[in-house]
């Protein structure tokens, strides 16, 4: 525990103050969206919808995120983060806003698409900011220290964002749909104070001297074939992992509702709790990857995760199927840190956003594909078997993602950039 603590300590003293910064906004900003997510798709069910409607409203988020992805990853290459992160803020709070008060179909339906443009544009600079402000020794610990103040931010925002809503509901006296929209907009709130921290960033070299010449694909080709080949293969996967993840990930806070009829807050502190459990395997990824590298790290995290995933599908029981969303969640999210490192450390600096940006569009663009196949097999096949077969087909696609990252990544086909140079 000494070794460990001491470890994190000088990667701490290693950090420049950009990326101290961007840990602020991170913090804030992802509590603001985890209370406004564990809450969205309860307020759509209050207002009468179907979970059918649900599906749209994640699907039409994740289609526009898939659409302007890829323009804001070339944007943060060509103008650099701080402007991009800015002007995605801005707009991601508009939007949240609006979702927050609207409660006509159509109206959720067009503000979920932008504020899908909006939040992806803020995502698209964050692989490729903390890339570019650290060294390669530095991005497992970093990448890991991230992924895990997330899910922090996420515990607190969750956990809150379920206590407010039966606070507001049964102390206060609100109903439902009041309580849920008061909490959203709390959420927003928190959000917005992100902010604070992006104004502070120092500029980056793209911000001081802006790309001014055309994109050139044939020469990028030419320039970096290996790195173009290496976003390829990571937006086949992305694509596997994002339609197997929106089998289930959007809908785990329904699924609660649906199958065992917990209330909000029992929902808000299960997710919570899967929140911090992957927080403490992100502060632990580090001395994995030291044992197994950081390619086997992850394919042994995502198979195992795989049982506790088939256990939280077929149990009837609360506990139990709780139980296994924690085990899963850690283990399946833990490897992420470890494949973003890989992708970031296989793609030149100039394509970092293009590489980024165009694996969150497929990711979005899965998530979009996979959300009325979930919806429909739970609408057909009701609460615990529609549940159990979106289940199924996730592993099954896990286990295939494990299979092709190892064959292209654990047999050195690539080599890093930075080795190469």
């Amino acid at each position: 525990m000494t070794n460990l603590l001491q470890e994190w300590k000088s990667q701490f003293q290693g950090y420049s103050r950009n990326i101290l910064l961007f840990f602020c906004f991170n913090f804030v900003w992802n509590l603001g969206l985890g209370m406004f997510g564990l809450v969205y798709n309860l307020y759509v069910k209050s207002l009468g919808y179907e979970q059918t409607t649900v599906g749209s409203i994640v699907g039409m988020t994740s289609l526009a995120a898939a659409i302007i992805l890829i323009p804001a990853g070339i944007m943060n290459d060509r103008f650099g983060p701080k402007r991009v992160i800015t002007f995605g803020l801005v707009f991601t709070i508009i939007a949240l806003t609006v979702r927050s008060l609207f409660e006509v179909e159509a109206g959720m339906l067009v503000s979920s698409f932008f504020g899908g443009m909006a939040l992806a544009v803020v995502s698209a600079t964050i692989l490729p900011f903390m890339a570019n402000n650290s060294t390669p020794q530095q991005r497992v610990h970093l990448f890991s220290f991230n992924m895990a103040l997330v899910m922090i931010a996420n515990v607190v925002g969750i956990a809150l964002g379920g206590l407010l809503c039966d606070f507001f509901q049964f102390v206060i006296g609100l109903e439902e749909i009041l309580s849920l929209r008061f909490t959203l907009l709390l959420g927003v709130v928190f959000a917005a104070l992100g902010i604070i921290p992006v104004a502070l960033f120092e500029k980056s070299e793209q911000e001081i001297q802006p790309r001014r010449e055309p994109l050139n694909w044939k020469r990028s080709w030419h320039s970096h074939k290996s790195s173009l080949q290496v976003i390829g293969i990571f937006c086949v996967l992305g694509l596997l992992s994002a339609i197997g993840g929106g089998m289930i990930v959007p809908y785990l806070n329904v699924y609660f509702e649906d199958r065992f009829e917990a209330s909000k807050s029992a929902i808000g502190i299960v997710v919570a709790l899967g929140q911090g459990a992957t927080a403490i395997a992100f502060l632990i990824g580090p001395m994995i990857v030291k044992r197994f590298g950081e390619v086997r790290s992850v394919v042994y995290l995502q198979l195992c995760s795989i049982p506790f995933l088939l256990l939280t599908a077929f149990s009837a029981n609360f506990y139990l199927s709780s139980g296994g969303y924690l085990f899963r969640q850690a283990l399946m999210n833990a490897a992420n840190p470890f494949y973003n490192s890989v992708k970031m450390s296989y793609v030149d600096r100039s394509l970092r956003g293009l590489a980024s940006s165009s694996g969150e569009a497929v990711f979005n663009l899965g998530w979009f594909l996979a959300a009325p196949i979930s919806t429909g097999l739970v609408f057909r096949h009701g609460a615990y078997y529609g549940y159990a077969y979106a289940f199924c087909i996730t592993a099954v696609v896990y286990v295939v993602i494990s299979y092709f990252f190892y064959f292209f990544f654990g047999k050195n086909r690539f080599k890093p950039v930075e080795e190469s140079q």
